[in-house]
């Protein structure tokens, strides 16, 4: 009888033993068994540029949806309800961005709503379409592959009988373009590539790429694009003239990669990694990784003259410059400046360093071989990017403000020339072909095109608001 306490609690251990483990194995089953991932393909939606017709014409898009094979219809967010004819003629905009299950779909199903046309004496209300309006065009979306279509209104009969608004639209892909023609921008937020067509700034196509695309550099030669992925740890390459991923250059847990530079034969790619505050160097023939070398602090930017052994790595927290020996895997010459420097450029000689700062209105003219500051130049405050054109030996610097400063480090001792972009300036690069300069402006998500005699807009494009760098094929 005295055993019976001791049966009651050895049993009401196990049973709570029992529960215990129950528990732990729901939990653990619930841990490791994840729902499935859904099976995906981005899709992007442009409204081409309006005709000239339309100038005098609003309405509205009041539903959007894609047709599947079956019929059935899945709505699409658009970014701009309001079409304002006079703001969009011979403008590109992103209408919609979505992502679809893969399969095939027969087109767009678009509902206009409450059209105006300007008259003389105010706006006229015109009469839109009862039911939406059905644009054929079979497609396929497959996983993990992006589809970008263009949407275009005609500018045939746009208003019948005075009242009645008769749009027709038609839905198409681009063309394959050739790979001169072709220009590149990363948009780090949505991991992917915006491709563009640099003569006449127009997107043709997106690229998911990878986890956060940063900088980038092109192989003209091989026809290779390598970009830098940060949140991967991966260097991308893409082959240019058909857009494929042809792999990934895979670097070290933590490295986070940022901006990368190409040494002048192709053969050698210099990386550096933000996360690591190290630089890799990798060969471009096997795509190995064949040296690292450590840094004391954050490197933010790089660049190379026309020596193959040597690069040049900015540090700005600490005010550092290092010239890195590409053979020895080491540094082999480093000094430290007031002024903070944290991007760079060089000239075609490879004797002369130009160095901007967040912290110094002046451009910092270095001498390559001792590190030591030799001249400083007034561009003014918030430098932010900078490009050297070594076809005419001027130097072209972004500012914060939206100022591009243009400095002739050969004959002045102050900016020679300026014009205005409407947003700071985060990448610079030209198109040797149109003398060209392409501008990314991450702030207000948009690239221009600048002609670099006139000073005058050659173009505009739609990119996101975190977009990075600019490549075009042609580039000097």
């Amino acid at each position: 009888m005295q055993n019976i306490p001791c049966i009651k609690i050895a049993a009401s251990l196990l049973l709570i033993g029992l529960v215990f483990l129950m528990t732990c194995s729901c939990t653990l089953r619930s841990a490791l068994v994840q729902p499935p991932k859904a099976v995906t393909g981005p899709f992007s939606l442009y409204l081409q540029p309006l005709p000239q017709e339309a100038h005098l014409l609003q309405f509205t898009i009041s539903a959007l949806a894609v047709v599947g094979e079956d019929g059935s219809e899945i709505p699409l967010a658009t970014t701009m309800d309001r079409i304002a004819g006079g703001d969009l003629v011979g403008i590109q905009k992103k209408l919609a961005a979505a992502t679809l299950p893969p399969g095939v779909y027969q087109g767009l199903s678009l509902q206009v709503t409450d059209v105006t046309l300007a008259g003389e004496e105010g706006e006229i209300n015109l009469l839109a379409p009862e039911e939406p309006l059905r644009i054929p065009y079979q497609f396929t979306v497959l996983k993990d592959k992006a589809k970008t279509l263009f949407l275009s209104l005609s500018s045939d009969r746009l208003v019948t009988s005075g009242v009645l608004f008769t749009p027709k639209f038609s839905l198409w892909e681009p063309e394959r373009l050739l790979p001169s023609l072709k220009g590149f921008a990363s948009n780090s937020g949505s991991d992917s590539l915006t491709i563009f067509d640099k003569r006449t700034s127009q997107i043709v196509g997106t690229l998911h790429i990878g986890a956060m695309p940063k900088g980038m550099a092109l192989d003209q030669k091989r026809g290779w694009l390598y970009v830098a992925l940060a949140r991967e740890n991966a260097i991308g390459v893409v082959e240019i003239s058909n857009g494929i991923i042809m792999g990934k250059v895979r670097l070290q847990f933590g490295d986070e990669p940022c901006e990368l530079v190409l040494s002048p034969s192709g053969n050698t790619l210099v990386v550096i990694n933000q996360g690591s505050n190290s630089v890799s160097i990798i060969d471009t023939a096997s795509l190995f990784v064949k040296g690292k070398i450590r840094l004391p602090s954050e490197p933010t930017g790089v660049f190379m003259g026309p020596d193959e052994g040597r690069a040049y790595v900015l540090q700005e927290s600490s005010g550092a410059i290092s010239a890195l020996d590409l053979v020895g895997h080491k540094v082999a010459a480093s000094a430290e400046l007031e002024e903070y420097p944290f991007k760079g450029a060089i000239n075609a000689g490879g004797n002369t360093l130009f160095l901007i700062s967040g912290f110094s209105p002046n451009l910092l003219v270095v001498d390559a071989a001792s590190l030591s500051v030799s001249r400083k130049i007034f561009i003014g405050q918030g430098a932010v990017s900078i490009k050297a054109d070594n076809k005419n030996g001027l130097l072209y610097i972004g500012m914060k403000d939206g100022v591009i400063a243009v400095v002739d480090p050969g004959s002045a001792l102050m900016l020679i020339d300026s014009f205005s972009l409407p947003g700071s300036v985060q990448h610079l690069t030209i198109d040797n072909e149109e003398n060209a300069l392409f501008a990314i402006l991450p702030h207000s998500g948009k690239l221009q095109k600048i002609d670099l005699v006139s000073k005058k807009p050659l173009g505009s494009l739609e990119l996101e608001n975190d977009s990075h760098a600019v490549a075009v094929m042609g580039e000097r």
